[in-house]
């Protein structure tokens, strides 16, 4: 797996960026919720500063995966994910809940997928597919990734930090035939 440095990714109206200590404020104060908490794998809840310090901390330490600060402009709104990049990527993400119902997540998500799909991070080959789970009763996130062309294939469950336990999901796969197909020329750019 080659080494990258990481990027800065840019959408009309969002930047997705590296993580910086000078996000954990509003990283703390929009991830304190438990209506987002609840709905992914490993945000606890209550969410502190110090949640926070430790997840900045470990960022760059596992090559395989890519956190993304999501920016509006005015500073950190959200995060995406993007895991097992050495196999088959999962992406992850999260918006605080200020920023919900603006279409921002969309944006957010596909800016990542040009970029995985577009990007050598495996040396010769990019990615031939990209997965996602979501809990079943997160229907807003399932939107987004059937908005994004991802088809459902299947039941699963994902355990929750917040909630303690395992949950009913949906695992979603968006392969790269398809995602050309859908996005031929609309790609957002690398800064």
């Amino acid at each position: 797996m080659s080494t990258l440095a990481h990027p800065l990714l840019k959408s009309a109206r969002l930047s997705l960026r590296a993580p910086v200590p000078a996000d954990l404020d509003r990283l703390a104060k929009l991830a304190n919720d438990a209506d987002i908490a609840r709905m992914l794998e490993r945000m606890p809840h209550p969410y502190s500063r110090a949640d926070g310090e430790t997840w900045l901390a470990g960022i760059g330490r596992n090559p395989a995966t890519f956190e993304f600060a999501v920016d509006d402009g005015s500073g950190f709104i959200g995060g995406v994910s993007l895991r097992g990049l050495d196999e088959t990527p999962v992406i992850g993400y999260w918006l605080g809940r200020p920023y919900w119902g603006h279409g921002y997540m969309s944006e957010a998500a596909g800016t990542a997928l040009a970029w995985v799909f577009g990007a050598r991070i495996f040396g010769a080959r990019s990615a031939q597919a990209v997965e996602a789970r979501v809990m079943t009763e997160n229907t807003a996130s399932r939107n987004v990734l059937t908005k994004l062309g991802f088809r459902d294939i299947g039941e699963t469950d994902c355990a929750s930090l917040a909630c303690g336990t395992s949950r009913p999901a949906r695992r979603y796969r968006l392969d790269r035939t398809t995602y050309e197909n859908r996005n031929r020329g609309d790609a957002p750019g690398q800064a």
